[in-house]
């Protein structure tokens, strides 16, 4: 049986489509009488009207995109998780957007968005050239960026301090004893890996870039190059946790023991690394605080026009994927 209409409500009310509309989308247009009699028919006939609708005819929506590159990422799955409570927390409804990386789907997005009447929106670009295509798209002075990105003064930012991540990472390691500290990276082309790559080169005695590839090889070629080394590095920082477990992986299929011969340390603190094995020791970004924080700036913007810009502290979480070198 097809859903009822908006006619059939009208009808059976005994009363216009429009008074209908306007009962569901400017209440304090209609008579509290006439009001509440249309609603009691609706709810007798099983009718709603769609949030899409009451967008369209209200020119505004509660509707909030949140654009990620790669669902695929846990980094990005736990990111949309806790920033659904937050947005549902603050009567807004989250929209998912993955780009895949492809940058005219992000400009997609953000025209459907506009077009939807979305208050604002978040994006965790997956390249710098996202941000040049917010600047071109009216919509686009009302996003928020999370993550991988440089500074701009209109554009408000939720970020991590990746060099201090980096430092906690050399300081954990050298702690244990670690000298030879080795690098891969595994992401290109943000501000994210630039600024992690970079702490880490001022920082190591002796830099050894296992690999600093972007695709989902590079774990597979730093493994293959740590095996073929004869000095090899006695702890390896990953620039995140997804390349940590592809590195712990493809080391294991090599025989080598984690952390026995090669200290493994990632960034990011996702969940699954409590579960992997061995349990990876990581820095770990408050992705939690990044969506609530996000909405703030994303509110205040509306409200004073400002763009604030949010440094936030990572975290050391020591597991077992780390220990002393082998003397």
């Amino acid at each position: 049986m097809a859903d009822p209409s908006i006619d059939a409500v009208a009808e059976a009310a005994g009363v216009h489509r429009s008074t209908v509309s306007r009962a569901f989308s400017r209440p304090e247009a209609v008579k509290t009488e006439t009001r509440q009699h249309i609603l009691r028919v609706a709810e007798r006939l099983g009718y709603t009207m769609s949030p899409l609708a009451q967008a369209l005819r209200r020119k505004s929506s509660t509707f909030v995109p949140l654009i990620v590159p790669d669902i695929t990422n846990p980094f990005f799955a736990e990111l949309a998780k806790t920033m659904t409570e937050a947005a549902g927390q603050r009567g807004y409804q989250l929209m998912l957007c993955v780009t895949n990386g492809d940058t005219v789907q992000t400009a997609g997005y953000l025209t459907a968005m506009q077009s939807l009447y979305a208050p604002f929106g978040i994006i965790a670009p997956s390249t710098r050239v996202d941000i040049d295509t917010l600047a071109k798209i009216d919509f686009g002075q009302r996003m928020v960026v999370i993550d991988r990105v440089d500074e701009h003064p209109a554009v408000p930012t939720v970020t991590v301090d990746n060099r201090r991540g980096i430092e906690l990472a050399f300081e954990h390691l050298r702690s244990l004893g670690h000298r030879r500290i080795g690098y891969v990276s595994g992401i290109a082309g943000t501000h994210t890996a630039q600024d992690r790559m970079d702490a880490y080169r001022d920082l190591a005695d002796d830099p050894i870039v296992l690999d600093s590839g972007a695709d989902t090889e590079a774990s597979e070629r730093a493994a293959a190059q740590f095996v073929a080394m004869d000095d090899r590095p006695t702890a390896i920082i990953a620039a995140n946790d997804m390349v940590a477990f592809g590195v712990i992986s493809a080391l294991a299929a090599q025989g080598i023991s984690i952390p026995g011969d090669v200290s493994i340390i990632g960034f990011d603190g996702l969940s699954l690394g409590a579960r992997s094995n061995p349990a990876l020791t990581t820095i770990s970004q408050p992705i939690t605080d990044m969506g609530s924080i996000a909405i703030d700036l994303a509110e205040k913007k509306a409200a004073d026009g400002s763009a604030g810009h949010v440094v936030l502290e990572p975290e050391l979480l020591v597991r077992a994927s780390t220990a002393g070198p082998r003397s």
